[in-house]
C-alpha cells in the first residue's frame, strides 16, 4: 500500500511540476516520459515507509552498501530492514517491472545472501515492482498482471534460485482528464 502511494505521489508531483510548462515540440509527442523516474518513486517510498517500518520496531536504511574492498561503487540494495530484537535483516529491491529486472535483482538477492552484518544473520530477500499502465483498471486487467507475475516467478525458480509472488495489487492514479485512464500493478515477491 504505501508502495501505491508512493508511486501515486511521484506521478503526481510529476505531472505538477511539468504543468504549465510549454509544450515539448510536436516531433516529441509520445516520445517523452509520462511517469515518474524509478529513482524518485524508491526516495519518496523510503521517505513514506521509515515511520511505519519505525513503528514495527525496523531501522531502515537506504542503498544499503555491500562494500567489498575493490575500487568502484559496491553493491548495494535500494532499502534494508534491520529489526533489532528478531536480529533480521530485511532486503529490498524496488524497480520498474521486467522479467529481466526481476531475474537480476533476484540473482543479486541470492547472491548477496551469505553477506550478513554481525548481530542480523537472519536475511528475508523481497522485491517491489510495479507497472504503470495508460488504461483502465479492471478485475480482468489485474488478474492478468497477477498471473504474469506468478508465471514469471515460477520461470525463473530454477536450481539454487527460488522466487515466489507473495502478492500483487492494482490501483488507480491521478489523470488530468476522466478520458484518460492509468493505473499502476504491484508485484511483491520472495526470493529464497
Amino acid at each position: 500500500m504505501l508502495l501505491q502511494a508512493s508511486i501515486s505521489m511521484a506521478n503526481t508531483e510529476r505531472w505538477a511540476l511539468e504543468r504549465g510548462e510549454q509544450p515539448p515540440p510536436p516531433v516529441l509527442t509520445g516520445l517523452l516520459r509520462n511517469s515518474a523516474y524509478e529513482v524518485t518513486v524508491v526516495d519518496q517510498f523510503h521517505r513514506l515507509a521509515r515511520r511505519e517500518f519505525e513503528k514495527g520496531g525496523y531501522r531502515a536504511a537506504w542503498e544499503r552498501p555491500f562494500p567489498t574492498g575493490s575500487q568502484g561503487r559496491p553493491l548495494s540494495v535500494d532499502v534494508s530492514l534491520f529489526h533489532s530484537l528478531n536480529t533480521t535483516e530485511t532486503r529490498i529491491e524496488l524497480g520498474t517491472y521486467t522479467k529481466k529486472k526481476l531475474k537480476e535483482d533476484a540473482t543479486k538477492l541470492r547472491d548477496l545472501r551469505a553477506t550478513t552484518l554481525l548481530g542480523f544473520e537472519t536475511v528475508l530477500n523481497l522485491i517491489a515492482l510495479w507497472e504503470v499502465k495508460s488504461e483502465r483498471l479492471t478485475g480482468a486487467e489485474a488478474t492478468k498482471s497477477m498471473r504474469k507475475y506468478k508465471d514469471a516467478a515460477a520461470d525463473l525458480s530454477i536450481g539454487t534460485l527460488a522466487v515466489s509472488l507473495l502478492l500483487a495489487s492494482a490501483v488507480d492514479l491521478f489523470s488530468v482528464s476522466p478520458d484518460d485512464h492509468r493505473h499502476v500493478v504491484v508485484g511483491l515477491f520472495e526470493v529464497t
